[in-house]
Parts: structure tokens; C-alpha cells; sequence
């Protein structure tokens, strides 16, 4: 987010109590155009009431109280201005007042409303494909596309570990939340999933399961059914797996205006105590079944047809252990989910907005609507990711390859290259770090590095017939000076490169960019300095002053030595960060 925006839209005083020390009153954020987060240093656990008021000398009123440290208004509207004073239990309203802003907060989550995943073989054998399903093909390309831009699946389990505290989140979450608990889900998308190590929510009506359970265990078969259910085998199964995370769609209230009620929507003239005691039960029920079968407590809800209430929504945190609820899309006032990092989960929104996936339109097209709808709020625009800080302790979180274990020396930076769209798997699940860089990959990094420019001229080389995937990138490397072809002509894709020659491409690049050359390094501290071939060494002390090659733990640099893929993530991240 632009520190620009801030300037112009709030100023946010927080006034200290007597008798705490300076610091104690923090930062207030707007977490979006709905909401003001206030946060302070409550290490003490003393209650604070928040006082609001339209003008730094008007009349300040009590709009709330906390004890753990935060505290969301979420009666305040953007880009009104507001000013904040807290009051320790016991103490005066005194100052002095600060003016913050922190945008530097905000993390977001992205969610997409699944439901029905179908294949040609399941329409044969009778199950019916409507406007809510999709095939296993397009679910493929959907993960396909969320791999290729950098995304990270996680699970609403993930995001309430994360804000509680006890785990990261990733700068490009999105959680793929599956409605209802049909077959498909176990058939066809699980084994993708899998395939691509990415992992769901899933979130099951009970008492639809109960009776196809209860079918199968009579001696009955889903064979024709226009809708079948897993059973509950099948998805204690997928639980214990870790791509698949089971949660809520209510036991037996997915139901459409049965007795006067909508799903899970407090009717009208209700009264709080009635709806307490319906959601109770149902949850309970819901509980029974989803921790008896999984060992696992559902803290997600998803609400049947979407239909909820704030008032309902309050009364089911409050009467169930549910912690997220899973609503439609824009639920609430956003169509993304941002959360201000250090407040406590209680003062956070946990009413989710969910964007419906719907037959013809990819996963693709549902973000990058999110992220440009919300951009125009002026408060959630996207995170600088080049800067992103945090990538080993997201890497230590969130395992994006099945070879890149979580404590290894590069899984940082393999995240971070990961997150920019520099370097992808060489499959869905695997990175091979330990396999060396081509010229190929060489050519098409460092273009990637460059924005991707082509070539000005037609490019041959004696090698290639102009299709190849590496092609276009060699092309214009081979033009800009960046990896020169051989005096053959050919380009030799596969050959690997040097750590010299490597050196000597991120040169020629940096250079073709127009960025700073001019820092030199003395290379002659490596111990194998006279290793170095001459027209190689102003590229390596170049490299070398940025930090970008750092030479090697016995303090050579292997000059003629072949760069891994985990290295050269590592190199690309250095080459980023200066």
C-alpha cells in the first residue's frame, strides 16, 4: 500500500493513559474502508476504553473497550477523518498525541467458492453437471494458473494459527473453499491437489454424509445418483492426508426456507436466544460427526446459499466454537479478507468473502478482479512483493515443493523467486534444487529479469528451429549482449553455465537496464582469485560488491563451478534486495 494514500486520509491520535510509559499507545491502521484497527502495547492485560471524536479538540466518545492490546472500530468510514484517545481502567484521558499510520500491516487472504467437480465419465454414469460444477480439466488449469502466479493455497485453519500468532502467511494466500461434500471432491480433485501440493477447505453438510454413509453401510451404492456424497471413511482419509481440511456447511441447516428459515440466516423476529439455541445444537451435531470421524474440531463454517446477518453473526461466535465464517462475495464490504498483523483474533473480522467459481470463468479471472475491485478502495492495494522480508519464515510455514524441505538453507529464497514469477517447478510439486542452471534457463531469467523484452531483429541459431520454449529469451539475450551465441552460431541451450559466465550475464543485464555498475569488490580475497578467467573478473567483483555472488563457505568461488536451482533462487533474491 502507498504511504501517499495515508497522507491524505487520516490522521489518528492515540492518547496514553497516566501512569504507562510512552509507547504504550502503538498505531492505528485502516484495515479497509469499513474499519479502523487501534493497537497499543498491552503487555500488562489492563483494560482500555477507546474514545473517538470528529475533531483533535472536539468531543471524544466511548465507542469501546478491550484488554488484549487492539481494538477495531468498525463504525468508522473511509476517508473520513478521525481521532482516537484511550483511557487506562482507573486513569484520566491525558496525552500527548501521535498521528500514525501503518500500511505496512495489512495481509490478505483471496477465497473462491468451489463446489462440483465432474468428469465426462461421471455425467455417463448419471451425476448431473450444473452451472456450479466444473470439470477436472478447468480445477487443473485453476491450480496450473495459481502455481504460475505465484500463489500459496492455505486453509482457514492456517489463517486462524496465523492470526493467533502461531504461524506466517504467505504475501499470496488463497484459500480454495469446496461447498457441500460431494463424491468428486475425493474422485477428481483431491488427486490434483496432490499432484500440484496445494490443499483445500472442505466444507461438508453432515447429514448429507450421514446418509450416504448410511446407504453404503446397508448395502446400497451411489451408482446413479445425480449428487453423490462421500462417506465419512472417505473423508477422514483426505484429513489426515493435509489437502484437505474439513470444516462446516452446518449438519442439517442447509436447507432453502424450510419452516420459515434460509439456511443459517436469523429470521425475522427471531430472538437471539431462539437462534443461539438453533446454531448450538446444529453445531454440536456437526461436532459429533466431523471430530468423531477426523479427530479434527471444525472452527469454519461455510454458510448455506451464502445468507447470513451481522446480528446472526455475532451470536454464532459467540453460542459455537466456529472461529471463521464463510459467507458470498463482498460479505464484508470487501471482496478480498485483510487482517492488521499484531492485533489479537478477537479483534479481528472473521466474516469471509468468497467469490463464486462458476463454470466458463477461470480461477484467474475471480483474483485479479478481487485485487483490482479492492485497489480502487484506496486502502487495500497490492503488497510490494520484491520487498517481501519475511520469505524464510513463510518458507518454514508453507512447503510449495515436495523436494524444498522447510528448514533447508534456500527455501527463503526459493519462496521469494517463487512469489516474483522468476523461477516455477520443473512439475507441480517438485523444484529439483539440486539441478543445475542451462543457458536456457539462464536466457529466460535474466528476461524475466529485464520485464521480458524480445529481440529488435529476427534471431537464428544453428540449434533451434524458433519454437523452442527458450527461444525467444535467448534471442533477445543474444542481441542485448546479456549470453551471447557461440561464432558456429548455435546457442547451445542445454549446456550448463558457469558461475563466471553467470556472473557475467547478470553484468551484461544490470547493464542493459541502466542500473549502477559502477561498485567493484576485491575479488582477490577468494582464494582461487587466479582461477578466474580475465574476461570474466569485472563481472565477478561487480557481482561480488552487491552481493549478489558471495563466494563459497571455504572462501573460493569456483569460478568454473555449476550453479544449482536453489542457488539461483538465492542469487535472485540477492540480485532483488540490493
Amino acid at each position: 500500500m502507498k504511504k501517499s494514500v495515508f497522507s491524505i486520509i487520516l490522521v489518528l491520535l492515540l492518547c496514553l493513559s497516566l501512569g504507562v510509559n510512552a509507547g504504550a499507545a502503538e498505531r492505528a491502521v485502516w484495515q479497509d474502508p469499513d474499519n479502523v484497527m487501534i493497537l497499543w502495547d498491552n503487555s500488562e492485560k489492563a483494560d482500555y476504553k477507546v474514545f473517538r471524536s470528529g475533531s483533535p479538540d472536539g468531543t471524544y466518545e466511548y465507542i469501546g473497550s478491550s484488554a488484549v492490546g487492539s481494538y477495531r472500530d468498525d463504525t468508522a468510514k473511509y476517508p473520513n477523518v478521525y481521532y482516537y484517545k484511550l483511557q487506562k481502567s482507573g486513569a484520566d484521558l491525558s496525552g500527548p498525541f501521535s498521528p500514525v499510520a501503518s500500511p505496512d500491516d495489512i495481509s490478505s487472504v483471496y477465497v473462491i467458492m468451489y463446489h462440483n467437480f465432474i468428469s465426462d465419465e461421471d455425467i455417463k454414469n448419471g451425476v448431473e453437471f450444473e452451472e456450479y460444477s466444473i470439470s477436472p480439466k478447468d480445477f487443473e488449469n485453476d491450480l496450473i494458473w495459481l502455481k504460475n502466479n505465484g500463489y500459496a493455497a492455505v486453509t482457514s485453519d492456517d489463517l486462524i494459527r496465523h492470526l493467533e500468532g502461531k504461524k506466517s502467511l504467505p504475501k499470496k494466500a488463497v484459500i480454495i473453499s469446496i461447498d457441500d461434500g460431494t463424491l468428486g471432491v475425493y474422485t477428481n480433485a483431491w488427486p490434483l491437489l496432490k499432484k500440484y501440493n496445494m490443499k483445500a477447505d472442505f466444507n461438508i453438510i453432515g447429514a448429507r454424509i450421514d446418509a450416504a454413509w448410511d446407504t453404503l453401510s446397508s448395502g446400497g451404492t451411489r451408482d446413479g445418483e445425480p449428487a453423490p456424497y462421500c462417506t465419512w471413511e472417505e473423508l477422514a482419509e483426505m484429513q489426515r492426508s493435509g489437502e484437505i481440511n474439513i470444516c462446516s456447511h452446518t449438519y442439517g441447516l442447509h436447507a432453502y426456507a424450510v419452516d420459515g428459515r434460509v439456511g443459517m440466516r436469523m429470521m425475522e423476529n427471531e430472538s437471539a436466544e431462539a437462534f443461539a439455541g438453533v446454531v448450538k445444537k446444529d453445531y454440536d451435531l456437526a461436532v459429533q460427526c466431523i471430530n468423531g470421524w477426523t479427530g479434527k474440531m471444525p472452527e469454519t463454517v461455510a454458510y448455506p446459499y451464502s445468507e447470513r446477518s451481522a446480528d446472526g453473526d455475532r451470536i454464532i461466535l459467540e453460542n459455537t466454537g466456529y472461529k471463521v465464517l464463510m459467507a458470498g462475495a463482498g460479505a464484508r464490504g470487501t471482496f478480498g479478507n485483510y487482517f492488521v498483523a499484531g492485533a489479537d483474533i478477537s479483534s479481528q473480522s472473521m466474516l469471509i468473502s468468497r467469490s463464486c467459481r462458476m463454470d466458463g470463468t477461470p480461477i484467474g479471472a475471480y483474483l485479479e478482479e478481487i485485487a483490482e475491485r479492492d485497489a480502487g478502495n484506496g486502502i487495500n492495494t497490492q503488497p510490494d512483493l520484491i520487498h517481501t522480508k519475511n520469505t524464510n519464515e513463510i518458507a518454514k510455514d508453507y512447503q510449495l515443493f515436495t523436494d524444498v524441505g522447510r528448514e533447508a538453507w534456500f527455501s527463503g529464497s526459493v519462496y521469494y523467486s517463487y512469489l516474483n514469477g522468476l523461477m516455477r517447478g520443473v512439475s507441480g510439486s517438485e523444484f529439483a534444487p539440486d539441478a543445475n542452471i542451462s543457458r536456457a534457463m539462464t536466457a529466460t531469467l535474466l528476461c524475466r529479469l529485464a520485464g521480458e523484452p524480445q529481440a529488435k531483429s529476427a534471431a537464428r541459431f544453428t540449434d533451434s528451429n524458433g519454437s523452442e520454449w527458450w527461444f525467444k529469451a535467448a534471442a533477445w539475450a543474444d542481441e542485448a549482449g546479456v549470453l551471447p551465441s557461440f561464432e558456429d552460431g548455435s546457442f547451445r541451450p542445454d549446456d550448463t553455465i558457469s558461475r563466471e559466465e553467470l556472473a557475467s550475464a547478470m553484468y551484461g543485464c544490470a547493464k542493459y537496464l541502466n542500473l549502477d555498475t559502477s561498485k567493484r569488490a576485491d575479488i582477490e580475497k577468494f582464494t582461487d582469485a587466479q582461477s578466474i578467467s580475465a574476461g570474466y573478473r569485472e563481472a565477478v567483483s561487480w557481482t561480488a560488491a552487491y552481493g549478489i555472488f558471495n563466494g563459497n563457505a571455504d572462501g573460493s568461488f569456483a569460478p568454473s563451478g555449476s550453479v544449482t536451482r536453489a542457488q539461483m533462487s538465492m542469487i535472485l533474491r540477492n540480485w532483488l534486495n540490493r
